[in-house]
C-alpha cells in the first residue's frame, strides 16, 4: 500500500516528511491525500505494479498545507460539529438507563455512517473549493441528513 511506502521512506530515507496516519485499515481517515490526481485513503491504495510512471502524491487539493502531506482539517471538522451530528431524542430512555434502538431504527442509518471524515469527498468538490466559509460540503450535509 501507498502508506507503507510513505513509512518506509520515512524511516529509511527523509526522517522530516510529514503525513497522517493512524489505524492503517481504512477505518479513521486520517491518512488521506492525493494519490495520482485521486483523493484517497493511502493505507487502502496498492503501489502501481507498473514502475514506467511514478506515483504522484500530493496533499489533499484546496486545503491548507501544514507540512508536506498534512493539510488543515480545522474548517472541515468545525463545519461538521456545526450540523451537530449527533442522534438526538425527545423520548426519557426506558428504565432511564439506556436508548434501545429497534432493528427497523437501526437500518434507517444504513449507508449514514460509514463515512470516516476522511475529507476525500468534501476536497472533491468544486463547491466547497469555491466557497468552503458557506458550504459545508458533503461529509457534513450527509451527516446532516
Amino acid at each position: 500500500m501507498v502508506l507503507d511506502a510513505l513509512q518506509k521512506i520515512k524511516a529509511e530515507d527523509d526522517s522530516s516528511l510529514s503525513y497522517r496516519r493512524s489505524c492503517r485499515e481504512g477505518i479513521c481517515g486520517s491518512c488521506a491525500m492525493n494519490i495520482d490526481g485521486t483523493n484517497t485513503v493511502a493505507c487502502l491504495k496498492p503501489i502501481d505494479a507498473s514502475t514506467s510512471t511514478p506515483t504522484i502524491i500530493t496533499p489533499l487539493p484546496h486545503m491548507f498545507v501544514i507540512k508536506d502531506l498534512v493539510i488543515d482539517l480545522t474548517n472541515f471538522y468545525q463545519q461538521y460539529k456545526l450540523i451537530e451530528p449527533w442522534l438526538k431524542t425527545t423520548k426519557v430512555p426506558e428504565e432511564g438507563r439506556e436508548y434501545r434502538q429497534s432493528p427497523a431504527d437501526r437500518k434507517k442509518l444504513d449507508a449514514l455512517y460509514e463515512c470516516i471524515l476522511c475529507a476525500c469527498c468534501s476536497t472533491s468538490c468544486p463547491s466547497y473549493w469555491w466557497n468552503p466559509e458557506e458550504f459545508t460540503g458533503p461529509a457534513a450535509l450527509l451527516h446532516a441528513y
